[in-house]
């Protein structure tokens, strides 16, 4: 948060001016004033005058104005004398985003991160988070039918990125299988940034693939000074899904509250010809929030009732009936933030989380459920700030209590961490250095014998780890240069190292590995920019290492049909086979191999504009991955990409086709196939007038066939043919 008043410099140097309404030329009181990428601001006064004090002149540097209501105004600025009056800067209204009032210093981004907001969100806006970034470089979406799609970032997925909500991790079980959604309504999303270098390991240990930060409305962060509301409705035709959300901002003196209830419901989806049986969805969200505010920061509290109920698909690669999901999911947090003025430090927060998560799973139509997940979280965050340093702790307790036929045992998890980002500038070039070092403890309960573990095996595990990385940037007039290298560590988890019986929602039967290590993964990346007034091109290439790296793999794969006949089944006595289990009396094993990898990549944007109303943009990007140790490609590494934007801007208006060619896959795992190439044509068009927006999208307009090599119903569905989509947003 930026202080209410001029921060304690000595009055060298003085930007000084009045900001005025464009509309009727009157003054803005409590607009923020300040020097980007710094916490060196100021807010203006009742008569819309400000004064910002510094205490060394600065060379070339960006004053940002920002309010809630306006247009954030940016002047580049230099120091020709030793003060500088602007006079009058003109703030245009803007209704239709609520915008943070708690400015504070960011650290120097990487190029290759990726923010959508906006205009850009709602271009992209789909029912999911995998399927919104999906037109981003190196994206790929692994599904098992729609509602549970995840993304793949550069051949990456499971937990070696993370996902954040407003600074929290989720929560969920999305990570530990295909068949578990994210449970993050897409409604409430503001904002998603793809984050990636030494910024990462503030979040977590195991950031190699980066981290995915969203935005959520109700953020406390976003003050409001009358009533405010917003309602949005969408929906895609592919499969009749329709939602809606409702969020009001109700000020009140020192205190707000803020509101929110989101509801989403799908039937089952279609390709062209096709209709996929159980892959409806039913998702309602409430979140109350409560803040109160005073001159230094905020206290906050937030609660939070998440349900869902989605169906899985039948078939042969899952369950051949089809299983029905019932999840909900209550979240409260606490959120303390304070400006402050201890060493070289200015911000302080406390942040502290408790999920309880459960879900269960229930054979199509039946009335009893055969497998109950549950997973309680407790997280506790403690952080200082300040414009060139970050360090902070975390405590993290997990409660893993399974149910059913699901043969995991009940597991307590502690995970204790310090970490922090470090910067630094010296001849024009920036330095940024992080670490991350904590320690894990996993403690089974085991009351029952294992069929393919040896329970002798199955003990408390202690892993200490320690993640780091250390990046260099450099900024000239039209160029950006950065590289980064990172060196990553993760510990397994409860189901990679206990698992023992059947999966019900995958059909097939998981064996953990009792005594596998921490993975380890090195990372590199090198990126440079060009940018212009009308032209710009970013080349990015990375590389990751792993001497040690974790995937669940089926451990064989009968060539012929599984169809009972009068000698029994074909391959009967496979060890790769679980007999006597499942509704069919059989189920293939799956077990937790860790191998050498390498993962390496190029991705490459180029974007013109001409006219002052037309851009084009090409994207290009590639992902190939190695198992090192059998020789022989990874499993579920996204193909290569093009995609073309062609957009016309006309005042608030734009429209756009979008040209994708996805490659052909045939670089393919060991019990993975083929998958040809497609090319495929978007058209998007924006509207919006005064406080209103809307996004209409018409994908796949020639209704093509073709297939996702990431999904793992491939071979029974293709995706989606022609899809009609619209987003309509209402700011009051």
């Amino acid at each position: 948060m930026i202080f209410l008043g001029n921060f304690l410099y000595s009055k060298d140097y003085i930007i000084v001016g009045q900001i005025l309404d464009y509309k009727n030329n009157q003054p803005i009181n409590s607009v923020n004033i300040y020097i980007q990428n710094t916490t060196i601001g100021t807010t203006s006064d009742i008569d819309g005058n400000f004064k910002l004090y510094l205490s060394s002149k600065l060379n070339d540097f960006n004053l940002v104005f920002s309010m809630i209501g306006y247009k954030k105004q940016i002047l580049q600025l230099k120091f020709i004398e030793d003060n500088i009056d602007l006079k009058k800067v003109i703030l245009i209204p803007r209704t239709l985003e609520l915008e943070s009032i708690h400015v504070h210093s960011k650290i120097n981004n990487q190029i290759s991160d990726i923010s959508l907001s906006g205009q850009q969100l709602n271009k992209n806006i789909r029912g999911n988070l995998a399927e919104t970034l999906s037109n981003q470089s190196n994206i790929g979406v692994n599904s098992f039918g729609f509602i549970t799609s995840k993304p793949v970032i550069r051949g990456l997925s499971g937990d070696r990125f993370l996902i954040i909500k407003d600074g929290s991790e989720m929560g969920d079980l999305s990570v530990t299988s295909i068949d578990h959604v994210i449970t993050l309504d897409i409604n409430e999303i503001n904002e998603i940034e793809i984050i990636r270098g030494p910024k990462t390991l503030l979040y977590g240990n195991n950031a190699i693939g980066g981290i995915i930060k969203t935005q959520i409305d109700g953020n406390p962060k976003v003050r409001v000074n009358k009533f405010r509301s917003k309602f949005t409705l969408g929906g895609e035709s592919f499969n009749s899904g329709l939602y809606g959300s409702t969020i009001l901002y109700i000020p009140y003196k020192k205190f707000q509250i803020n509101l929110i209830t989101n509801r989403s419901k799908t039937s089952n989806q279609t390709s062209p010809n096709l209709i996929l049986d159980n892959t409806f969805s039913d998702n309602h969200n409430h979140k109350v929030g409560f803040t109160k505010y005073d001159k230094t920061g905020y206290t906050n509290f937030i609660y939070e009732q998440f349900y869902l109920s989605y169906g899985i698909p039948p078939s042969l690669e899952g369950h051949i009936d089809g299983v029905d999901i019932q999840l909900k999911k209550n979240t409260f947090q606490f959120n303390y933030h304070r400006d402050i003025e201890l060493f070289d430090f200015n911000e302080f927060d406390i942040r502290y989380d408790y999920i309880d998560y459960e879900h269960q799973e229930y054979e199509n139509n039946a009335d009893y459920f055969s497998v109950s997940l549950s997973k309680k979280t407790y997280n506790f965050n403690l952080d200082f700030k300040s414009t060139n340093l970050e360090i902070g702790s975390r405590i993290n307790y997990k409660k893993f209590l399974p149910g059913g036929f699901f043969w995991t045992p009940k597991t307590d998890e502690l995970d204790i961490s310090l970490y922090s980002l470090y910067k630094k500038t010296k001849n024009k070039i920036n330095l940024l250095a992080s670490f991350r070092i904590g320690q894990t403890s996993i403690n089974p309960e085991i009351w029952w014998s294992f069929s393919n573990l040896d329970n002798e095996q199955v003990t408390s595990k202690l892993f200490q780890y320690i993640s780091s990385s250390i990046g260099i940037s450099k900024r000239t007039q039209k160029f950006e240069f950065d590289t980064w290298i990172m060196q990553t560590m993760k510990p397994p988890r409860v189901e990679e190292l206990y698992s023992d019986g059947p999966h019900l929602g995958t059909y097939s039967y998981e064996i953990g590995k009792p005594n596998l290590q921490l993975e380890e993964i090195y990372g590199i990346e090198s990126s440079i920019k060009y940018n212009d007034n009308f032209f710009n091109i970013i080349l990015v290439t990375f590389l990751n290492y792993s001497p040690y790296y974790y995937q669940m793999t089926k451990m064989g794969q009968c060539h012929e049909p599984m169809i009972l006949g009068d000698t029994g089944y074909p391959c009967a006595g496979a060890d790769y086979i679980e007999w006597g289990s499942g509704s069919t009396g059989w189920l293939y094993k799956y077990n937790t191999q860790n191998i050498k990898s390498i993962l390496k990549g190029v991705e490459l944007k180029i974007a013109y504009k001409f006219f002052n109303n037309i851009s084009i943009t090409y994207d290009f990007s590639l992902v190939r991955g190695d198992d090192l140790t059998n020789n022989k490609p990874l499993s579920y590494i996204n193909p290569t990409k093009q995609i073309l934007n062609l957009s016309l801007l006309n005042q608030n208006n734009s429209y756009g086709f979008r040209f994708s060619k996805i490659h052909a896959q045939d670089r393919f795992g060991e019990f993975e196939s083929f998958t040809p190439s497609t090319f495929l044509v978007d058209f998007i068009a924006s509207f919006e007038n005064k406080n209103q927006n809307i996004t209409f999208q018409i994908k796949n307009i020639f209704n093509k066939k073709y297939y996702n090599h990431l999904s793992r119903i491939k071979s029974i569905m293709p995706e989606p043919g022609i899809n009609i989509l619209f987003n309509y947003k209402l700011f009051l």
